[in-house]
């Protein structure tokens, strides 16, 4: 259970490190930029291990816990009126220190997929249509699940008939709604036929399909080149991958906030993990090879970013609410206020992280998946 503590130790923190550290580079880059005075640039966060250098005013310090980094401004530790201090600068100025770290993971991500395209994407080159169809997943309570199909099991025949590739599994499958068939699999070295029934449309849970698999194309190694592309390509290829999964987080984010406002609205599959779920996704993937771990890495950050400018204090996205209220209202809130609104959220944000953790080690313990129902 806990054998793979140190692999999962070492594959969370150099990708979450390197993300945090990426983030409070911008926020620094950017409060040097508009003019927000800086006291200390830390290399890992607290306690610190010693000061490497001063320049410009500024510290530059190592610290005990190998995780990220740290910027400390003027203004974030009462300071609120001294020289150059974040709340005495003009809004427009704050939201543009606040939004570079994002910003910066979003460009990390852009980064990262170029430099995977220019690396070399496996992409297959066979027929799809000839790939053998393994079951990925069996949904509990299903058809699929009560005839006694397992993951890992590869579907050879439907009603005696030779089938593969997804497409035609599918029509197999849909063609005998409401009716009795059979499915030969093939588990192991052993050949097993397993008589359902695959549901009718209106029977179909959501996230679910006629029997309650889930399928994928098995692909031999010979079906796979790597192509590689130049760098204007790997750009535009790495900025498009990019907007599309920030497009579908925050779909993903919206139908989660709204099936908890609106208990009639269905939430979306899977669940929330922590740190300690990260680890052992990191952990897992770093065995698949450097490739998965990138990807891993720029999905990471984009994810950072996204979660930082949601407008909730304590956040990056709430500190920039509370410069946009002040632009629009042309009236300054008392940095003092804003300060015990973005400590409160901070401290809902810490116990959350606690439950969020408990869950983790729970499941982690139990042998569940890292994150429940993925």
């Amino acid at each position: 259970m806990f054998g793979s503590f140190q692999l999962t130790s070492l594959a969370v923190i150099p990708v979450l490190g390197f993300l945090i550290f990426i983030h409070e580079l911008g926020h620094f880059l950017a409060a040097r930029w508009m003019g927000v005075r800086v006291h200390e640039f830390g290399f890992g966060y607290p306690p610190r291990m010693l000061k490497l250098f001063e320049r410009n005013g500024v510290e530059y310090t190592l610290n005990w816990l190998p995780f990220g980094g740290f910027v400390r401004m003027a203004g974030e530790d009462g300071d609120f009126e001294s020289e150059g201090s974040l709340p005495t600068v003009a809004p427009w100025r704050r939201i543009v220190v606040m939004a570079a770290g994002p910003f910066m993971n979003v460009v990390t991500a852009v980064a990262i997929y170029a430099f995977l395209m220019m690396a070399g994407v496996p992409q297959f080159t066979g027929d799809e249509a000839t790939l053998p169809v393994e079951i990925v997943g069996v949904a509990a309570e299903s058809p699929a699940s009560a005839a006694g199909l397992l993951a890992s099991d590869i579907i050879v025949a439907i009603n005696s008939l030779d089938v593969a590739g997804i497409e035609a599994v599918s029509k197999a499958i849909q063609s005998s709604a409401g009716q009795k068939l059979e499915m030969t699999v093939k588990r192991g070295e052993e050949l097993i036929t397993l008589p359902m029934t695959p549901r009718l449309p209106e029977e179909i849970p959501a996230g679910q399909g006629a029997t309650g698999i889930q399928i994928s194309s098995v692909v031999g190694a010979d079906d796979v080149e790597l192509v590689r592309y130049g760098p204007l390509q790997a750009l535009i290829g790495g900025i498009d991958q990019t907007r599309q999964l920030l497009s579908l987080m925050v779909e993903g984010l919206t139908t989660m906030v709204r099936g908890f406002i609106l208990p009639s609205e269905p939430s979306p599959e899977g669940g929330v993990g922590g740190l300690v779920a990260i680890g052992r996704i990191a952990a897992e993937i770093a065995r698949q090879g450097w490739r998965d771990l990138l990807s891993l890495t720029a999905f990471l950050s984009i994810n950072l970013a996204l979660l930082n400018m949601l407008p909730i204090p304590a956040l990056d996205g709430g500190r920039i609410v509370f410069a946009l209220a002040e632009m629009f209202s042309r009236r300054r809130i008392p940095p003092e206020k804003e300060a015990l609104v973005h400590f409160a959220g901070f401290a809902i944000l810490l116990a959350l992280m606690a439950f969020v953790t408990f869950v983790d080690v729970s499941n982690w313990i139990s042998g569940k998946p890292p994150i429940p129902g993925g």
